[in-house]
């Protein structure tokens, strides 16, 4: 019998929408969600950015760091290969895309690594996935 560790470890747990279809670029991709140190970071930097740089210099950050975001979601179509392995590369060649685009992405990637959803609806969500045999 494993241990709860190791079946926390080896749960797949990571939510993925296969078959992203992008018409405008003529690419469909897989997107990926994120594990939470990623959206930590992203957290981290963004409240960051809004103490040092006030209101309007955290909104053109937080343009940018949306094509971080998406530039780590995005894998090939079936194959598990980031289309980005080189994260700056990816930062460079999406900001320089459509915002609408990217922004629809950024909410996919948000959507599918649970961001979009407060505490209360996250706490919802686990107890349906429990099998109640909590002690």
């Amino acid at each position: 019998m494993s241990s709860i560790k190791e079946a926390i470890r080896a749960a797949q747990d990571i939510k993925v929408e296969h078959d992203v279809d992008i018409p405008e670029w003529g690419v469909t991709v897989d997107v990926w969600g994120l594990p939470s140190g990623d959206w930590e970071a992203y957290q981290n930097k963004l409240n960051k950015l809004r103490f040092q740089e006030g209101k309007s210099g955290a909104e053109m950050a937080v343009k940018s760091n949306r094509a971080e975001i998406v530039a780590k979601c995005l894998y090939e179509q079936g194959t598990g290969q980031k289309v980005f392995p080189d994260l700056a590369e990816g930062i460079s060649i999406l900001s320089k895309k459509s915002g609408g685009i990217v922004d629809g992405l950024f909410k996919l990637c948000r959507h599918l690594s649970g961001e979009d959803r407060d505490f209360e609806e996250k706490v919802k969500d686990a107890e349906g996935n429990s099998d109640g045999d909590q002690s």
